[in-house]
């Protein structure tokens, strides 16, 4: 276990002119240069706005105009104005473009917060996929060495005539199968170290990680159902349900009157700066009387959007629950499967130690001797896996939450 271990420090360590990235040094690189990361900060700085925009109806509107007019009589008229005006009653209309507006903010909020534990789950992954291709190309690395030895060993004994040709060339080929697994093994290192800088939005031709990802042990959970409710997904169709609820309003609104008061100052006459003044208070009423069947129909579709964004939030309520206690099912049994086969592996390798030497005196035969040396690949194998999956599962997890390592 203690060498194991050591073998995979060592294949950690920096390589020349390779760029050696810890896991915060990713976090930082990628908060900076994401591109759906960035995408979602500015359509929540652009829903923001509109949302600002929507408070305009309770506020007065002023507008100046200047205007000149020359007719076909010698006289020429010139005027300058100011008017204000001012929307007392729109059917609702104002009330249900603010609630529209920060139903919308929700909504895109629940979309950056969702975009960052995207981000978070796709960093650990490509982090976790990286540090288990430049550790796997260590392990095959030393599974060929020992392969080697193990070759050398059989062909002595075959030499000596106390082991026969089928072991011998059954050895041999084990050798060239490890050739061809440490090949795999460095292939797999270009794509891995692609899939690390894709999530971290840069173009990066050669790059190595060093240190591992962050990881907690797992805790009990009192109320996935709770817990459901405040994930992104779930906050996001609660808002879109809001949004809906405020389109209803604002398509009733056909049918109410709508109040409006106005005022104007101003001036007139036949030279400039005129000089007769032009004040005038007015207050209207418009009542709709029809409108073609538009407000009736657009109030029916209205309330049919609603229902529909009622049952999807329904809907996504339960994928929520059914996701959540998966994903952290997966969580718990990786970190335990991690445990396991790290047991295995100790004992892997202290039953090799023993078989090794018991072979070389000829106490157990070539078989008994070929299945401890697999195991023990194979438990190594095995491990590194664990490692790696460990970290994918509990990300995967943070990601049904809504959360992560982004801030």
């Amino acid at each position: 276990m203690r060498k194991f271990l050591l073998l995979l420090f060592a294949c950690m360590s920096p390589a020349g002119a390779e760029t050696v990235f810890t896991f915060e040094d990713t976090v930082r690189i990628a908060v900076q240069h994401n591109a759906d990361l960035r995408n979602a900060q500015a359509n929540l700085s652009a829903v923001g706005q509109r949302a600002r925009a929507a408070y305009s109806g309770y506020l007065p509107q002023l507008s100046g105009s200047l205007s000149y007019t020359d007719d076909t009589t010698p006289n020429e008229t010139y005027s300058a104005g100011v008017t204000v005006s001012q929307n007392l009653f729109a059917g609702f209309q104002d009330q249900a473009r603010v609630e529209q507006g920060a139903a919308n903010v929700e909504s895109a909020q629940s979309t950056l917060t969702l975009a960052k534990s995207q981000l978070s789950r796709d960093l650990k992954l490509a982090y976790a996929g990286l540090l288990y291709a430049q550790a796997n190309v260590a392990l095959t690395e030393n599974i060929l060495r020992r392969l080697e030895e193990n070759l050398r060993l059989v062909e002595l004994r075959f030499e000596s005539g106390r082991e026969n040709r089928g072991s011998f060339l059954f050895t041999r080929a084990q050798v060239a199968q490890a050739r061809f697994e440490n090949l795999q093994a460095r292939q797999a290192v270009a794509s891995a170290q692609t899939q690390l800088a894709l999530a971290l939005g840069q173009r990066v031709d050669s790059l190595r990680v060093i240190g591992t990802a962050p990881t907690t042990e797992p805790v009990a959970i009192g109320d996935f159902a709770e817990l459901s409710r405040n994930t992104p997904e779930y906050r996001d169709a609660l808002a879109r349900e809001k949004s809906a609820a405020a389109d209803v309003r604002l398509a009733r609104a056909g049918f109410y009157p709508s109040v409006n008061v106005s005022g104007s100052i101003g001036r007139e006459g036949e030279n400039w700066y005129p000089g007769a003044e032009r004040n005038t208070v007015s207050a209207s009423v418009s009542i709709p009387l029809y409108t073609g069947g538009s407000d009736l129909y657009g109030t029916r579709a209205a309330l049919a959007a609603l229902d529909a964004t009622r049952a999807n939030r329904e809907s996504v309520e339960q994928q929520a629950l059914v996701r959540l206690r998966q994903n952290h099912a997966a969580y718990v049994e990786s970190v335990e499967r991690l445990k396991v086969d790290r047991e295995f592996l100790e004992a892997a390798e202290t039953r090799a130690g023993i078989a090794r030497a018991r072979y070389q005196n000829g106490l157990i035969s070539f078989e008994e001797w070929d299945r401890i040396e697999n195991d023990l690949i194979q438990r190594q194998k095995f491990y590194l896996a664990s490692q790696r999956d460990r970290v994918t599962a509990e990300a995967a997890w943070e990601l049904a939450q809504g959360i992560g390592v982004i801030p």
